[in-house]
């Protein structure tokens, strides 16, 4: 017998501490003992969700680089992300608070664990890889909300499953966006705010996770209601002021830590010659463009909102009808308040973002195998007792009830499952990405030089070279001069309030390559002059000299020349 097996009254006799030694080994022995009951007791879930996690995982790396097409605010995330790596800077232009940092700041931690920036082309596509994983955190987290907010095993699978093969989903969480980053951080703060427990440290991690959340994508904040109705509800009323309180605080103290650092840079308040957080948020909300609303016909919302549809209209309908339904239980009631909210807001005449739908596409797979439960179990309650007048009809009634809704399942599946197929392949189709890399392949070969040394090669041509934010990353890694790689939008003087450029870049004379790509065509073809006027301009100025691709996704590489005439785009 060692110490270690005493009995306190043992150790009472022999003058030993009653409390004996931690055993180190024995710690161990205790915390794998745990595991192990921990998952014997979840083994059912962990058999559904491991195969619809691998389904997840293998959909959405399944063409990564095809489809979607690169999209300027992915290349924008990743060059601030190689600015945070290389420069330990916020951004490689002036950073003027349009987004908190927090999101790009976890993409440059995984560009330095992998080394992205090194030897690779096309980071945008590298970095789509860290977007597929936190794609399978999404799902983990999704089954787990489904099951705490009552919702059977079966029915979290139908949720996960639809989220998992929707083409909508695939598009839009493979794509290298903010939304992305701080989705998980949002679905683990309504994990742990729906736990079983009501322990004051679960709430007091959700909030802080919902900070996080919000401090990678600040439109994160339409979800608080819903957050905090959802901890409420989740809260014993003898603790639930602590719980609360431990939560609000805990929030507050990490989003605090954004206006601290606008303060320390002498950039909270509005000023003459800096940006400021105050002016971003003024313009983010109160004077950004309106794009519409998408309940108008021809608004540029609706044709987002077209876009969407098109991806997959499945998902969408049905968490909105999903969303009424859950109104009928009230275990589901924040989650059915969550989906109306967004729909609201989305639909409200302002500016609508792109990857607006990332945060909807979760909550609408709950909503709607939640509902559909709900549904299923009214269907199934057991008959009335025949033993008054019109029992027997209602009897039969309930029983055509359950088989309209079993047909209905069964048309759903039938019609929804070959769609989200169809257009998960049409994702993995023709390679979206390739034109992008041979016209990278060509300017590196063609045009390092020449812009490096322009006046002792072509006399006349300007120095700096005019690429979409895709291409920028690549390019400077390169070896392109990195003050001579300009981000097209940079020369939106009207709504860019970056003055970096404008003090730098007069005249279109100062370009010596244009690049046009899709993203560059659609900036010029939606916003009318004056904006990008220098850009109008270059191109006004240029001549093509070499064409990657086919259709709306070739790549035009076009050489600037002073002396040319003047031809009209």
């Amino acid at each position: 017998m060692t110490e270690l097996d005493l009995s306190p009254d043992q150790r009472r006799k022999l003058d030993l501490p009653v409390d004996p030694p931690r055993d180190p080994i024995g710690g161990w022995r205790s915390g794998r003992a745990k595991t192990q009951v921990w998952m014997w007791r979840h083994r059912r879930s962990i058999l559904i969700v491991s195969p619809l996690v691998v389904v997840v995982a293998l959909v959405r790396l399944w063409g990564l680089s095809h489809g979607p097409g690169l999209a300027d605010d992915e290349g924008t995330y990743v060059a601030q992300a190689w600015a945070v790596q290389t420069q330990h800077a916020l951004a490689p232009y002036t950073y003027w608070y349009d987004h908190p940092p927090f999101g790009w700041i976890q993409m440059a931690l995984y560009t330095w664990l992998t080394g992205t920036f090194h030897g690779t082309t096309l980071h945008v596509v590298a970095v789509r890889q860290l977007m597929v994983g936190y794609a399978v955190v999404d799902a983990g987290l999704i089954y787990v909300l489904a099951r705490r907010l009552g919702v059977a095993r079966l029915w979290s699978a139908i949720a996960l499953g639809m989220w998992a093969l929707s083409p909508l989903a695939v598009g839009y969480s493979r794509m290298v966006y903010l939304d992305n980053v701080a989705l998980p951080w949002v679905l683990a703060a309504f994990v742990l705010a729906a736990t079983p427990r009501k322990s004051l440290w679960a709430h007091t991690l959700a909030g802080a996770c919902f900070a996080l959340g919000m401090l990678s994508k600040e439109t994160m904040v339409l979800l608080l209601p819903a957050f905090l109705w959802l901890a409420w509800r989740h809260t014993d009323r003898r603790t639930r002021s602590f719980c609360l309180v431990g939560m609000c605080v805990t929030g507050v103290l990490v989003l605090l830590v954004y206006p601290l650092m606008a303060l320390l840079r002498g950039e909270l308040l509005p000023g003459t010659g800096h940006v400021s957080l105050v002016e971003a948020l003024k313009w983010q909300f109160l004077s950004r463009p309106s794009s519409g609303s998408a309940l108008s016909a021809h608004s540029a919302s609706r044709t987002l909102v077209d876009s969407w549809l098109g991806l997959d209209a499945w998902l969408p309908w049905l968490g909105v009808v999903g969303a009424f339904g859950c109104l009928t239980a009230a275990r589901l009631r924040p989650i059915g308040a969550t989906l109306l909210v967004l729909l609201a807001a989305g639909l409200r005449p302002g500016y609508l973002p792109q990857p607006y739908v990332i945060a909807f596409l979760p909550f609408a797979a709950i909503a709607a195998a939640g509902a559909a439960e709900v549904g299923w179990h009214a269907l199934r309650a057991r008959p009335p007792i025949p033993i008054r007048a019109g029992a027997r009809h209602e009897a039969r009634l309930l029983a055509a009830g359950r088989a309209g809704a079993v047909a209905v399942i069964v048309a759903i599946a039938a019609l929804a499952i070959p769609s989200w197929i169809h257009g998960d392949s049409a994702l993995a189709g023709p390679n979206a990405s390739a034109p992008v890399a041979a016209a990278e392949h060509w300017l590196e070969a063609h045009a390092r030089g020449a812009i490096a040394t322009p006046a002792a090669k072509d006399p006349g041509y300007g120095r700096d070279i005019l690429v979409d934010d895709t291409m920028w990353s690549d390019l400077v890694t390169n070896g392109f001069p990195q003050r001579q790689v300009i981000w097209f939008y940079k020369l939106d003087y009207v709504d860019n309030l970056d003055p970096s450029v404008r003090r730098r870049i007069h005249d279109y004379r100062d370009f010596g390559y244009v690049v046009s790509s899709p993203i560059v065509r659609s900036g010029l073809r939606q916003s009318p002059a004056p904006r990008y006027e220098l850009a109008r301009e270059a191109f006004a100025h240029a001549t093509p000299v070499a064409t990657f691709g086919q259709g709306p996704n070739r790549i035009v590489i076009e050489r600037v020349k002073t002396d040319t005439s003047r031809r009209h785009r």
